[in-house]
């Protein structure tokens, strides 16, 4: 098949599940490309973006199309006040010129990722193709200041809807109930992470993600506080980066645990797995922000589970769907510090808890969370899409 992703920044190190889902299809000998609202400013790429040279697949807005961005920097109270008016000129301006670029490519299906404006766009292009699109919907997109209206608009012009948890689906289908809600899971990098070697450190905690409120961060530190009374070598590595990050190293600070907690920042490829083989605990205590967002299923809790790392996280939105409490890790009430606490304490002193629970967690991923299933399932939606 030849499928046109349509994706708000590409690439977007926070967003590899995306990236993972691309290659999957290109290794089954799908023609990809992608369509970049707007150009990346990282500085860190994965590696297999260019491994797979997939940056010759990517297409992006001419200059041109920076009228709206200037536009908002001339009259910041009007960018504020129509915040979604300024983006929907912006969409309707790109999808005009990617449209074109499709027709060319003879796509036959368009998938965004989120249901905001990458949507949005892809929408207007299918209208102007006549190309079916598709749309994931995620977590901050159809949770935090939801544009209902809009969003059942899409959802009535889309092919198919995916979510990616029972969760996600089920608030979707209270919005538009129909039986065109499928869930796709975004799955971790599998062919990547065998080739990790474990070496884990008997008091080495891990935590990745962006450094932003829904991942609960803050009560992580605020449990090591605790931690180390009893073991004072832990060590707690945090690796991302975000708006959070003066605010969680001041609260580092205070505390008094500059020598138990590390942050690393955003860190590429080879990093993040020399952290995950070293980690003998991985935290993720997720709470939901005071807008609204939250986490849909952390694909770095994932990742941590398929390498047979014990995990914690809390028990929100569909990532007691990944954790059975007890059984593949353990689930805490969100900002519940002193038990967070109390679980890694226990996990801290039991290795073969650690043992079983890591054994678990990789049976969960390779049934329910295999990138290779949930690619296959994608396909056939797509097949039934075709005009």
């Amino acid at each position: 098949m030849k499928v046109g992703y349509i994706l708000g920044q590409f690439p977007k190190l926070s967003e590899t599940f995306i990236l993972n889902e691309i290659l999957e299809l290109i290794r089954r000998g799908h023609d990809v490309y992608i369509f970049s609202l707007f150009n990346s400013k990282e500085n860190i790429v994965q590696p297999e973006v260019e491994e797979y040279r997939v940056l010759e697949r990517t297409y992006y807005p001419p200059s041109y199309h920076k009228l709206c961005i200037e536009l908002a920097r001339f009259d910041r109270l009007l960018f504020y006040r129509n915040r979604r008016k300024i983006n929907k000129f912006y969409c309707i301006a790109v999808a005009r010129h990617f449209s074109k670029i499709a027709e060319k490519l003879g796509l036959d299906v368009l998938h965004a990722h989120f249901a905001n404006e990458p949507t949005f766009t892809a929408m207007l292009m299918s209208k102007l193709t006549e190309i079916p699109f598709t749309f994931t919907a995620h977590a901050f997109d159809i949770f935090v200041d939801p544009d209902v209206k809009a969003l059942k608009e899409r959802m009535e012009n889309a092919s198919a809807i995916i979510a990616i948890s029972e969760y996600n689906k089920k608030y979707l289908q209270s919005i538009y109930n129909n039986k065109r809600i499928f869930v796709v899971r975004a799955c971790p990098n599998l062919e990547k992470l065998n080739k990790i070697k474990r070496v884990p450190e008997q008091f080495r905690i891990l935590t990745v993600g962006r450094l932003v409120e829904k991942k609960g961060i803050k009560y992580g530190i605020l449990a090591m506080r605790e931690v180390v009374k009893e073991f004072p070598e832990v060590q707690y590595i945090i690796v991302g980066s975000g708006p959070q990050s003066a605010e969680l190293k001041k609260l580092t600070k205070s505390l008094g645990l500059e020598n138990n907690v590390r942050f690393l920042g955003a860190v590429d490829g080879r990093t993040l797995m020399k952290e995950f083989s070293k980690a003998a605990v991985f935290i993720l205590p997720c709470v939901k922000a005071k807008n609204g967002d939250m986490d849909g299923i952390p694909v770095a809790l994932m990742e941590a589970m398929f390498l047979q790392i014990p995990v914690i996280s809390t028990n929100i939105s569909g990532i007691p769907e990944l954790i059975e409490n007890g059984k593949e890790g353990f689930l805490v009430e969100p900002e519940n510090v002193n038990q967070l606490a109390n679980i890694l304490k226990i996990l801290l002193k039991d290795k073969n808890l650690r043992k079983k629970l890591g054994e678990n967690g990789k049976k969960k991923i390779e049934k329910e969370f295999n990138i290779y299933k949930e690619a296959e399932k994608l396909i056939e939606i797509w097949k039934r899409t075709k005009k």
